[in-house]
């Protein structure tokens, strides 16, 4: 089955309830669930890329290993080091009482940050990447990981709308201080909800991160990794001019200079502003391999196994809150 349709119809199956994860899953037994690495290349222009993914500079939720001279260990808490004390998500046993509903209809409920129920997670990269014969449609769930251990989604809610065109906000005052809680919160980040193990992660350009990198018109530098292994950058070229999306191929991506490859170099672009299906990749132009997809199952079971753990907390940190 090609991924498209596989895509397709996991989303269909997420809607309805009978999934909660990635597509192309099988059973949490499944010898697939094994961690491994993908099979590399040592060209030049790969061999560029490996320094600067070991110059990167991480965040304090990341551990960074290098098993061997083309593969790169991520593991990271998830803990997002930008985040308001609570954010809306999908209304659940947890959080009954709707307070907002998206444009696509979603219904929200006030939930509060609590950092002990997100779920981190690690995968092995290969630092060597090569573009593939042929594109290979990105997936629900994690595509990548950002330098502040956040994890990478492309541009979708499960309901198929682009995240950043449904958000919503609610204020309220708890405790005689006033908040404001978003769908998506002003990084572009949010959480996945109790049923799918408090993910936090970002549908594009992560705005908290890149104003540390770059400053307010710096030219973009390298903030993350994709599955297939390419760089991940914000939105400004080498002079720190906005890329517009006419200027990205079909996965988001593109060959030029930055600060770590001056002398340019294939690499993703998250762009400025963009709330549409193309503010985050929408494919793959390197090699993803089987490996690579069984860590994301071998995550997705992880989620599983702590659902009800987490909607527990979730209960406690509503009752902390006295709201």
């Amino acid at each position: 089955m090609e991924l498209f349709s596989i895509r397709k119809l996991y989303r269909t199956a997420l809607s309805l309830g009978m999934i909660s994860f990635l597509p192309m899953l099988s059973s949490c037994s499944s010898s697939l669930a094994n961690e491994a690495t993908s099979a590399s290349t040592t060209n030049t222009t790969t061999n560029a890329y490996t320094a600067v993914y070991k110059a990167m500079t991480w965040g304090p939720a990341v551990t960074v290993t290098y098993p061997s001279s083309c593969t790169m260990k991520i593991t990271s808490t998830g803990v997002p080091p930008y985040h308001d004390p609570y954010y809306l998500g999908p209304v659940s046993t947890a959080n009954p009482t709707q307070v907002a509903t998206t444009p696509s209809g979603l219904k929200l409920a006030v939930v509060p940050y609590a950092p002990a129920s997100i779920t981190g997670g690690s995968a092995t990269f290969n630092i060597c990447p090569t573009k593939a014969a042929s594109t290979t449609a990105s997936n629900l769930g994690p595509i990548g990981y950002i330098s502040s251990g956040e994890f990478l989604y492309n541009a979708f809610e499960a309901t198929s709308t682009p995240a950043l065109a449904d958000n919503v906000s609610y204020t309220f005052t708890s405790g005689g201080t006033s908040y404001t809680a978003y769908f998506i919160d002003n990084c572009n980040s949010h959480s996945t909800p109790a049923s799918m193990g408090y993910t936090w992660h970002l549908h594009g350009v992560p705005t908290c991160v890149t104003a540390a990198t770059d400053g307010a018109s710096g030219p973009s530098h390298i903030i993350g990794i994709a599955l297939d292994g390419f760089p991940v950058y914000g939105g400004r070229d080498i002079n720190g001019n906005v890329i517009t999306v006419s200027q990205l191929d079909a996965c988001n991506g593109i060959t030029s200079a930055t600060p770590e490859f001056p002398n340019g170099a294939y690499h993703y672009v998250l762009p400025i502003g963009v709330a549409n299906s193309q503010s985050s990749l929408n494919c793959y132009t390197g090699t993803v391999s089987a490996t690579v997809v069984a860590q994301m199952e071998k995550l997705a079971c992880k989620m599983r196994n702590r659902q009800t753990v987490d909607a527990k907390k979730e209960r406690e940190w509503m009752a902390k809150m006295a709201m």
